[in-house]
């Protein structure tokens, strides 16, 4: 089973929390999970049983599962999930058991404030390549930005042990700007993971996965 995806989109707003997972080659399904204050609002399905016919292609699902998850950054950006908190529960109060269930779940999982986003939304990233991101980290409830943020920058990999590329602290507007390399990499499946940790408001972490740089 593939690392999944976690973004906190701010719009209109709220703070919309996607999560996409594989579900992994015994229940070969894709699933996207929106929620809003713990509660879900919609969840995304996409079966890929056809694609493994010849085998378990990795990189292959780790790319309809990124398609995926940034489609439904892009629906909540142009106001597909655009609701008043009335229409939002009519919403959640439809779900079956098996969503609340789940829904509980999530709400317990999740119970950290801090939110960690990118100055500029749907970056790729690519190995062989310098980066300059600004970390943004921001309590979930106010929306302010919270300085002292420890914020880490790392390489994740199936074969290797993580590497960091970068680590620091946020600033008086919790803001963390980040200058690195990321290597050259061999063939794989690698993430990178910005991490943010907070005494006080918490922890959380945006992933991304790395891509090959064409030559």
């Amino acid at each position: 089973m593939i690392t999944g995806f976690n973004t906190d989109v701010k719009h209109a707003g709220k703070v919309f929390h996607v999560q996409t997972e594989d579900k992994g080659i015994n229940n070969p399904r894709i699933e996207t999970l929106i929620y809003v204050g713990g509660q879900i609002l919609d969840s995304i399905r996409q079966d890929y049983s056809d694609k493994i016919k010849d085998g378990y292609n990795e990189d292959l699902i780790t790319q309809m599962m990124e398609e995926q998850h940034q489609k439904v950054i892009r629906d909540i950006k142009t106001g597909k999930y655009d609701t008043d908190n009335e229409e939002i529960e009519n919403i959640i109060s439809n779900k079956n058991l098996d969503d609340v269930v789940l829904e509980y779940l999530l709400a317990t999982t999740f119970k950290d404030d801090l939110v960690l986003l990118l100055d500029e939304e749907g970056m790729e990233f690519y190995d062989n390549s310098d980066v300059e991101i600004t970390v943004n980290a921001y309590n979930r409830e106010s929306y302010n930005g919270i300085p002292k943020t420890k914020i880490l920058i790392k390489i994740l990999s199936l074969d290797t042990n993580p590497a960091l590329l970068a680590e620091g602290y946020t600033d008086n507007d919790g803001k963390f700007k980040a200058k690195f390399k990321i290597p050259e990499l061999p063939d794989g499946v690698y993430t990178l993971l910005i991490e943010g940790e907070h005494p006080e408001i918490g922890k959380s972490q945006i992933k991304y996965i790395i891509k090959k740089k064409r030559k």
